[in-house]
């Protein structure tokens, strides 16, 4: 066995980056369209007044603000993600070097939007 084979990375950061971010923006449009179905159905339950719904004081201001708070956290998650992408793979000489750089201010605010979301989550239950 060579030094070469030993020092390769199986799984280098640059494709884990890339796999990451394709299944971060799959999931997110998952996400989107089952966010986009509830809003469907509130808006059809709100504006129509349907029986059921005899007050709208039965209507959870709280928990429907928070659930479009989160859309718009995981929207700029996954915008800066590209971003980031796109910086090291066009951008930058080094693509290795740039994901390695954890006091980059792109890193710095996803991982403030990753404790924003615990926070906004931990609202709901």
């Amino acid at each position: 066995m060579s030094n070469s084979t030993v020092d390769q990375d199986p799984f280098p950061i640059t494709i884990a980056q890339l796999s990451g971010n394709f299944c971060e923006t799959i999931f997110f449009g998952i996400y989107l369209a089952i966010s986009t179905s509830c809003v469907l159905i509130f808006y059809d339950v709100w504006i129509k007044k349907q029986q059921r719904w005899d007050q709208s004081s039965r209507i959870y201001w709280i928990i429907t603000t928070v659930a479009l708070i989160l859309i718009m956290i995981c929207t700029f998650d996954t915008i800066l993600g590209l971003v980031h992408n796109i910086w090291a793979f066009i951008d930058s000489s080094d693509p290795i070097q740039e994901f390695q750089k954890t006091s980059s201010w792109i890193n710095l605010a996803r991982v403030s939007i990753f404790s924003q979301t615990f926070s906004k989550v931990s609202m709901l239950t």
